[in-house]
């Protein structure tokens, strides 16, 4: 047997080489991040992870579908599309954090601990996230994250609105957005109507009011340590 390929051989041999490496490139895992309820004063923090395949016709679907910050779009509009997601998705978690555990520990490092959590379940390539976080923190909060994965090399890239210039963000984002707002909902059937939860809506803060009127002790769906609380 020659120790080289023939002639005739070696473009076919070139090509498969190529197509094998294009592929092990574009198969590679990407996940993104984001969270929903991070300001709000009654319930809980969500953190979802979206994992596909790097494919351009993957991409191109979620642009397709219309896929952007869920804070752009509308509530139906989000389920629609989670549904949608869902389906395109090699994979997606969704965390939650409980009020009490927001009240115990600095929500920065809660957030790093479940971007951790969603990365180690999953294991991708390259993650994208939203940090909440600015400048040279933003660089500081990637590596804390990096520090508590099982693999630290994986490549962790944020930026403060990367739900507005990420897809796999923005899908994330919606996948959160969405499980809130059916926790919210269960919630409400308990505890009555409190609007969005958020210290901005008028309605959130009645129900505040009324209950610390009415009842004293908060709930365990309130954020005791809450700066809203101290005006109430």
């Amino acid at each position: 047997m020659p120790s080289s390929w023939p002639k005739t051989e070696r473009p076919e041999a070139e090509m498969l080489r190529v197509f094998l490496l294009y592929n092990s490139v574009m198969s590679q895992l990407v996940m993104g991040i984001d969270e929903a309820g991070r300001g709000c004063v009654i319930g809980p923090l969500f953190l979802a992870g979206f994992l596909i395949t790097e494919e351009d016709h993957l991409i191109d679907q979620l642009n397709d579908l219309g896929v952007r910050d869920s804070k752009l779009l509308l509530s139906h509009k989000r389920e629609a599309l989670a549904k949608e997601i869902k389906k395109i998705a090699h994979g997606y978690k969704i965390l939650k954090v409980i009020p009490s555990a927001i009240d115990r520990y600095s929500i920065n490092d809660l957030e790093i601990k479940f971007s951790a959590k969603l990365i180690n379940h999953f294991s991708p390539h390259r993650i994208y996230l939203d940090a909440p976080v600015s400048g040279v923190g933003i660089k500081r909060y990637c590596r804390a994250i990096g520090s508590l994965c099982l693999n630290p090399g994986r490549k962790i890239i944020g930026a403060n609105k990367m739900d507005n210039a990420n897809v796999l963000v923005a899908a994330a984002s919606i996948l959160a957005k969405t499980e809130r707002e059916k926790h919210v909902r269960i919630l409400k059937k308990r505890y009555g109507d409190f609007g969005s939860g958020y210290p901005s809506d008028p309605k959130t803060i009645k129900w505040l009011t009324d209950w610390n009127e009415t009842r004293g002790e908060w709930p365990g769906i309130v954020r005791k340590k809450w700066n809203t609380l101290e005006k109430i």
